[in-house]
């Protein structure tokens, strides 16, 4: 039994707190309500696409540094310096047009890894061992309030003009006062024999965790784990990215998508936390191939020509099963019996931020040069892919 005393609640109060007023500015308006923004400046397809894939390209050098800052200035430094890209990166937005909002996005993917590598792994190493995977489940539950809050305020102050920057400023300037009452801790980034030296770049250190993940075989949910991130991000991004476009095209107006995208966030919200129970009490194999079948068939029927009250229940469902994919690609870099954990969760991370830059550049494409309704086509593509990949991978494990 573990005693209360053992843990540090308030830090674990106080990071989920930075999370949830962070998440809001660097995720739900610069990656959920700016795209709409965007076409209502009139971008089409395929430079919404390009913007989108923008956001998660930035977070590359974050999720490949991040560790290493947090080892040389620590994570509370590093947590700012995020939280001080996105304010950068908004004011940038505001001022500029294209094709300067893509260095815009940039800088707030940018942001946004460096906050997210530098309070997760924090986060999950002063939390209880056997109750993390709830805890990421109860962690993302709160982060996914950002893609409801956000498009709900945009929607009440107007999507026009520029009250989407001043909202996503101001809630990434209150995520520092929580972060000062979280109480530093010495977190061993990279341990001897696991990690990889601190003082070598992010592409080595990704490299040297690759090919320790293919010296060890039997790490089986890890492996889960990278199906998950790969095809996971390439879904969620496309959607985020572009479903303004899918929206205008079936004839809503603005109000009515900022709705719709609230509603995908409601439907995260309320799967994040069974998702992380029924990891926790089935298997990550399983939870993962129930989200992706029941995505290939809700986009399926979001591809049909649906009333506006079927497309709400169906967007519902859709942010529910897609939202839990980056959940699920969390709780195997935490749970993995190998590997230093910091280092699982960036290199998942990075995977899939790898597959999210992929997935908008590829579905703006598809749907410039063909219809709007190819976002659904690819998507449900995506989730049928991993889940039959899973299902084969636990096939051939039992079989061992």
């Amino acid at each position: 039994m573990h005693s209360q005393t053992e843990f540090d609640w308030r830090s674990i109060g106080a990071l989920n707190t930075v999370s949830t007023l962070a998440q809001v500015g660097q995720f739900g308006i610069a990656f959920v309500v700016l795209p709409v923004w965007l076409v209502e400046q009139g971008l089409n397809a395929s430079q919404l696409g390009m913007f989108a894939a923008s956001l998660w390209l930035g977070q590359l050098p974050g999720l490949g540094f991040a560790p290493w800052l947090c080892k040389r200035f620590g994570d509370k430094q590093v947590i700012l310096a995020g939280l001080f890209s996105t304010l950068l990166a908004l004011s940038c937005a505001a001022l500029v047009g294209w094709p300067f909002w893509l260095i815009a996005g940039a800088l707030a993917g940018f942001g946004l890894g460096l906050r997210w590598i530098a309070l997760e792994p924090w986060l999950y190493l002063i939390a209880p061992a056997h109750a993390r995977g709830r805890l990421v489940g109860f962690h993302e539950t709160l982060i996914a309030l950002a893609p409801i809050v956000a498009p709900l305020l945009a929607a009440y102050f107007g999507i026009h003009g520029k009250a989407i920057f001043w909202i996503g400023a101001g809630f990434t300037l209150a995520a520092i006062v929580p972060l000062c009452l979280a109480r530093s801790a010495t977190i061993q980034t990279h341990q001897p024999g696991t990690g990889v030296s601190g003082t070598s770049t992010g592409g080595a250190r990704m490299k040297a965790a690759i090919a320790q993940i293919f010296r060890q075989p039997r790490d089986h949910i890890f492996k889960q784990g990278i199906v998950i991130a790969l095809l996971g991000g390439m879904s969620e991004a496309a959607l985020s990215g572009l479903f303004a476009i899918f929206a205008q095209e079936r004839g809503y107006a603005v109000l009515q998508i900022t709705d719709l995208l609230a509603l995908f966030g409601v439907g995260g919200l309320l799967l994040q936390y069974p998702v992380g129970w029924l990891t926790d009490h089935t298997s990550l194999g399983t939870a993962a191939i129930s989200c992706a079948l029941g995505t290939v068939l809700v986009a399926l029927c979001m591809s049909l020509p649906l009333a506006y009250l079927p497309m709400q229940v169906a967007v519902f469902l859709l942010g529910g099963f897609i939202t839990a994919f980056l959940t699920m690609a969390l709780i195997a870099s935490t749970t993995t019996g190998s590997g230093d954990m910091a280092q699982n969760v960036s290199l998942l991370s990075m995977l899939y931020t790898l597959s999210a830059v992929a997935g908008p550049l590829i579905a703006g494409l598809v749907m410039q040069t063909s219809h709007a309704d190819a976002l659904m086509w690819l998507i449900a593509l995506a989730a049928l892919s991993m889940a039959s990949i899973l299902a084969l991978y636990g096939r051939n494990s039992r079989t061992r």
